[in-house]
């Protein structure tokens, strides 16, 4: 038998021990996921207290999967990962929260939701600027 190229010492592992409790203390982890079939959405209930409710289309890894093999889905055992093993599929949790939550996609679906919201007030005050040449330009300011 040929001898092992290193050897794994009790201080390597108790620095990798430790390393995994900081990274969990400061990362979403999940402790449940549920498939949705009337919302076609993953509900995940996440270990730092809230859930999500997650359109299937908003996660680009399950866009293409069909709605039967969700059934199959799990958490990885310590809450890191979602896991659909038949499709060898594999999603980072708290990659996933960070990026429904980034500044810049809520911005985009903010701006979507309030942009796309018409009123009849709205509708008047383009028509009335639309008459009056458009907006007003800003006044230039006098050194």
């Amino acid at each position: 038998m040929s001898e092992p190229m290193f050897t794994i010492t009790d201080e390597m592992v108790a620095t990798a021990l430790g390393a995994g409790r900081q990274r969990l203390a400061r990362e979403f982890t999940a402790t449940a996921v549920r498939y949705d079939p009337g919302r076609d959405a993953l509900e995940i209930d996440l270990r730092q207290g809230f859930g999500l409710c997650v359109p299937r289309a908003a996660i680009v890894e399950l866009a293409a999967v069909p709605a039967e093999a969700l059934t199959d889905l799990d958490i990885s055992p310590a809450g890191t990962g979602i896991d659909l093993d038949g499709l060898d599929v594999h999603i980072s949790v708290h990659g996933l929260v960070l990026s429904l939550l980034s500044p810049s996609t809520l911005a985009a679906g903010l701006g979507q939701r309030g942009g796309a919201r018409s009123t009849p007030a709205k509708q008047e005050s383009a028509r009335r600027n639309g008459q009056l040449g458009g907006r007003p330009k800003k006044p230039s300011r006098a050194a």
